[in-house]
């Protein structure tokens, strides 16, 4: 993880923001045609994925950036990962109304894809849409048409800018249905949990980019606050796996599962109820978050330190307690724990690991101490297990 200074949120490329501040001058200045001049520029930032539709590049931080969706399909993986497994048909069924709240919405097809998976049901449905870039939404007009619900998000995106006064000319010739009721929320999302008013939500869509590099919207903080406004049947999906993430999860007091995977990619489900958490995580996974520095997770107690603080901190707070009070997650040791070290045929790796346990004080990968922490009923939700792991291993090293 790099530990740049920059405590800004991530977003798309300079040039990317330029141009759109370039289109924002001209039809403010009253150049109608301002969009058409620009569309073949813009277009050159957009980056075509396998199922025809768009994604976007960030902007570089470090020494890589990264795609805001999957390049094997953009509004395919908004559909796998977030629309299907929210659950919502289900919600649906028993209210008149499907409140949704999308963090980090991009160029809005997190929230295309959920109203196409609703629209065979008679149902009102209304989104909060939370996207922290202006030049972010505003690229979203460039993106060329892919149904007829991304032209609802357009409608919306373009509505705002021209009554935030970043263009004048309605050019989106789309009327969003009376049952859907789409808001744009310009600003930091946890400048808007902090701030918001109440109301309940039946999913959450979290989908910024990655833990390394948008950690404040992944901590223990970030999901305690989140908590407050989800109903008893709701469900946060995120697309990352990560160990921190899940970690923070489970700190805030939510239950956790895997969530569907895309190509090799999976994500994380999150609920207070164990009942809507279908598929549990591994025990391997379980091992990793529970047992090692790598499940430390990221903390932010006011919602308001900046990206270097926040990995630093969980940084300095990994260091102090690998290979004192935590197993080191080097060559991904937690795995490893209670297997016989003869199934390991790779003998530098099990050198290594043999290794690091015995800095520890044990003798070996199944020392019959490393076998009593991972004594444990593994029927049980992947919370308590996780929890119960915790607390033997800190048991045993007191």
């Amino acid at each position: 993880m790099d530990n740049d200074t920059i405590d800004t949120r991530l977003e798309i490329s300079e040039s990317n923001k330029q141009l759109i501040q370039e289109v924002f001058e001209l039809e403010l200045a009253g150049h109608k045609d301002a969009r058409d001049l620009y569309t073949e520029e813009l277009a050159g930032f957009l980056i075509k994925t396998d199922d025809g539709s768009y994604t976007l590049s960030s902007a570089i931080r470090g020494s890589e950036s990264e795609t805001l969706h999957s390049t094997f399909g953009a509004r395919t993986e908004a559909f796998n990962k977030f629309a299907i497994p929210s659950k919502l048909k289900e919600t649906a069924q028993t209210t008149s109304i499907i409140r949704v709240l999308d963090l980090c919405s991009g160029i809005g097809y997190n929230c295309s894809a959920i109203l196409d998976y609703l629209n065979d049901i008679d149902i009102k449905i209304e989104i909060d849409m939370v996207e922290s870039s202006i030049e972010t939404l505003a690229t979203t007009l460039f993106v060329p048409d892919i149904c007829k619900s991304h032209e609802y998000v357009k409608k919306t995106i373009e509505t705002y800018l021209i009554e935030h006064e970043y263009l004048q000319y309605n050019k989106v010739i789309s009327d969003i249905p009376s049952n859907i009721t789409l808001n744009l929320h310009v600003c930091d999302a946890r400048e808007f949990i902090k701030n918001h008013a109440n109301k309940e939500y039946d999913a959450v869509f979290l989908d910024p980019f990655s833990p390394s590099k948008s950690p404040e919207l992944f901590t223990v903080d970030f999901f305690n606050k989140l908590k407050e406004f989800i109903t008893p049947h709701a469900l946060i999906l995120t697309y990352t796996a990560a160990s921190p993430v899940r970690s923070a999860m489970v700190n805030a007091g939510l239950e956790v599962g895997e969530g569907p995977r895309f190509h090799r990619s999976g994500g994380t489900v999150a609920s207070r109820s164990t009942q809507l958490i279908d598929k549990p995580l591994s025990f391997s996974d379980e091992k990793l978050i529970a047992l090692s520095d790598v499940g430390v997770p990221f903390m932010d107690h006011d919602l308001e330190d900046d990206f270097t603080t926040i990995v630093e901190r969980r940084q300095s707070l990994r260091d102090k307690v690998r290979g004192v009070v935590k197993f080191p997650s080097s060559s991904k040791l937690p795995r490893y724990l209670g297997l016989d070290p003869e199934e390991i045929e790779d003998v530098n790796l099990r050198e290594k690991l043999t290794g690091y346990v015995q800095q520890m004080g044990f003798e070996s990968l199944v020392d019959p101490r490393i076998m009593e922490v991972l004594d444990i009923d593994q029927t049980k939700p992947s919370r308590d297990q996780i929890i119960q792991l915790e607390g033997n291993l800190r048991k045993l090293l007191e």
